[in-house]
């Protein structure tokens, strides 16, 4: 090799790595177009504070293309390359114009997107998953359809960005052994993380079940109208109550998902089962302000069933809507003959507007002001005003949790018509619901 040749392969391997170096100070990756590594880590950061002071969330995602270490020995760099920039071009297309890319090595690309709920997330890595997996690549010279394995992270803020791409690395084995994408939700112990994992699995197949649990008349005993309750079978075939699960519902802002499904699988087993008579349906505030109208506009259409054999049960979580514009929208639906219930009267937000301005069938008196009713003064001055409020309003009270006959006879006693609890009848599953699933929504 003449001394030339030499020099001039010595300049240009020092050229590439220039190159290299201005290429890293620019924060973006040549073939992709991406943020590389140093890059997306800086703008990471910089968006998780963001979340942070916002309450907001954000799905860190990671994409690894799969074997391209075959297509690198048939076809070289070039080939591989070629089916990276591919790949980017599409993912930029699929993704908002808003949202973080990166990448960190050869097949490994990273997408942040700012979510509003945690389980908006894990529907940003399922649509993403689906995506990637039907592309192929096409020219001339190959052939490579696209195989990704996914894993996604929900994070709101206080995490390393370097320990989260780490965290994530680590679960790729796993992740490419997976038929869907591996989605980490918001809970932080792994039985947490597990739950709400299953839960969201569960809520968006409609795979949750329905139980009945009768409510009495405290004269005679006999059954009045029976409450949906959901009930949730986990993969090791536990039936879990809503207690259980409910805290990871909010989390995962799926209320109204949830709603939904118990809503129309209740409509179905009606019609299936009219013997049944009426039964009490929990909503949440979300859903009555949202979609409730709509939805029962074309199911007890389509279902032939009856709008007073539908008690709307409204529940008094905590929520950011006007009480105003639920009290409107629950006198529609009032005057199109469905039955109105309040839930759990006496905690959360409850407050005298409620109960004085909305058109109230039954109203709930929470189950920790019954069990006291023996021994509590307080308890008995509320049952007391709430007996008063409902002659004068014209509704009727419901006893919670009732639970032995010296309460039932206490309850008899201030005039309250209807019980329910363990001791009236305890709740009844109905396995043949768990596959029920409500019609998609309509774009």
């Amino acid at each position: 090799m003449s001394s030339e040749t030499a020099f001039l392969k010595k300049r240009l391997l020092e050229c590439e790595e220039e190159l290299a170096r201005a290429q890293e100070l620019l924060l973006i990756d040549p073939v992709t177009g991406f943020l590389n590594e140093r890059g997306f880590l800086r703008a990471l950061s910089a968006e998780m504070a963001r979340c942070l002071r916002e309450g907001s969330f954000l799905a860190l995602c990671l994409v690894e293309i799969q074997n391209l270490e075959p297509l690198q020995n048939i076809h070289g760099l070039y080939g591989v390359q070629k089916v990276l920039a591919f790949v980017a071009e599409n993912i930029k297309r699929q993704q908002r114009a808003y949202d973080l890319l990166g990448t960190t090595g050869r097949g490994l690309f990273w997408i942040t997107a700012a979510v509003k709920k945690s389980s908006e997330g894990a529907a940003v890595a399922q649509r993403l998953y689906r995506f990637l997996n039907q592309l192929s690549y096409q020219d001339q010279e190959l052939s490579f359809p696209i195989k990704a394995a996914v894993v996604t992270r929900v994070v709101c803020g206080g995490h390393q960005p370097s320990e989260l791409l780490n965290e994530a690395l680590k679960l790729l084995p796993q992740a490419r052994l997976s038929p869907e994408p591996l989605i980490l939700l918001g809970g932080e112990s792994p039985e947490k993380k597990s739950l709400e994992r299953e839960l969201f699995n569960a809520i968006t197949r409609g795979e949750l079940v329905l139980a009945l649990q009768p409510v009495i008349n405290t004269e005679s005993g006999q059954t009045v109208f029976y409450e949906v309750l959901a009930r949730y079978i986990s993969e090791d075939e536990r039936t879990l109550s809503a207690g259980a699960f409910m805290l990871s519902v909010e989390d995962l802002g799926l209320f109204e998902e949830l709603d939904r499904q118990i809503l129309y699988k209740a409509l179905v087993l009606l019609r299936e089962s009219p013997e049944l008579g009426k039964l009490a349906i929990n909503l949440s505030q979300e859903y009555v302000y949202q979609n409730l109208a709509r939805d029962l506009s074309a199911w007890v259409k389509d279902l032939k069933v009856f709008p007073e054999d539908l008690i709307l049960e409204i529940n008094e979580r905590k929520s950011g809507f006007s009480p105003l514009v639920l009290a409107q929208k629950l006198s529609l639906l009032k005057a199109e003959g469905y039955l109105l219930s309040l839930d759990d009267f006496g905690v959360e937000t409850s407050n005298l507007f409620l109960l004085r301005d909305i058109p109230w069938d039954f109203v709930k008196v929470d189950g920790r002001f019954v069990r006291g009713l023996l021994t509590n003064e307080f308890d008995r001055l509320v049952l007391g005003f709430l007996s008063r409020c409902a002659r004068q309003r014209d509704f009727r009270l419901v006893a919670e949790q009732v639970e032995e006959e010296r309460v039932l006879r206490e309850v008899r006693k201030f005039g309250v018509p209807y019980a329910q609890g363990f001791y009236c009848g305890e709740p009844q599953l109905i396995p043949e619901t768990r596959y029920l699933k409500p019609p998609e929504l309509k774009a």
